[in-house]
């Protein structure tokens, strides 16, 4: 808020004091929460919310939807010529009025606004399984694959290596649901790998532990930074 008054009307003066004061008052608003859900924390949510809603749509409006608009008036003027860039206008607007139409009772179960929804979805899930497997497995396998468990300098770096091995071969063993064979070797193979999926889980938790640790570490760091905001830019207690 206290940016938000700067860029309106500059540094300094009466602006720049009436963005620290109005910061300072939602932040006590938001703390309000901590005594009782009131009517003043949903106040400062719902301005949260609708500054965040307001900013996103000013965004889509200004960088999406105008210059699409003025692209496809540019392309329908110049037809036959660029009738192939116009297709590949028209088809996001039908996707993006299908998801418009979902808002009306009467078209929400037609299959048109379906098609905007499952091109979300399609695309959302393409995106995040191609992020996992080129962000995360296929990184995390080569590191692996590329560890050396020959004795070096350090032993300190060898039990590293090891350990690393271990909780990758265990947390792709924690997801293995293979029912045993009746041969001994069969049972004796079940036995190991569900051992050692056990100790996979034991690797996830920590690894789950870790990422907890670091979300409550980054709301602690916000935090420590919106009551020096308070103690310091609003009341100058802090030096």
């Amino acid at each position: 808020m206290d940016a938000f008054f700067t860029s309106m009307c500059g540094t300094g003066g009466l602006c720049d004091g009436l963005g620290v004061w109005l910061a300072a008052l939602l932040t006590i608003l938001v703390f309000s929460y901590l005594i009782h859900d009131s009517f003043f924390f949903r106040l400062a949510s719902g301005l949260l919310v609708g500054t965040a809603i307001g900013f996103a749509s000013a965004v889509i409006i200004h960088a999406t939807l105008l210059p699409m608009a003025s692209r496809l008036l540019n392309e329908i003027s110049s037809l036959p010529e660029s009738w192939v860039a116009l297709l590949f206008d028209i088809i996001p607007l039908a996707l993006g009025i299908s998801l418009l139409v979902r808002l009306t009772p009467a078209f929400r179960a037609t299959t048109f606004s379906n098609l905007g929804l499952a091109y979300l979805f399609g695309i959302g899930a393409a995106l995040t399984i191609g992020g996992a497997l080129a962000g995360n497995l296929v990184p995390q396998l080569t590191a692996t694959m590329s560890l050396s468990l020959a004795p070096q300098a350090s032993w300190l770096e060898w039990l590293n290596s090891l350990l690393i091995l271990i909780g990758v071969l265990g947390a792709f063993l924690a997801f293995r649901f293979i029912q045993p064979g009746n041969r001994p070797w069969q049972r004796a193979y079940d036995l190991v790998t569900r051992g050692w999926g056990t100790i996979g889980r034991g690797f996830i938790m920590i690894a789950f532990g870790a990422i907890l640790a670091s979300l409550i570490l980054a709301r602690v760091s916000a935090l420590v930074g919106q009551l020096y905001f308070l103690f310091h830019d609003w009341l100058p207690i802090l030096k």
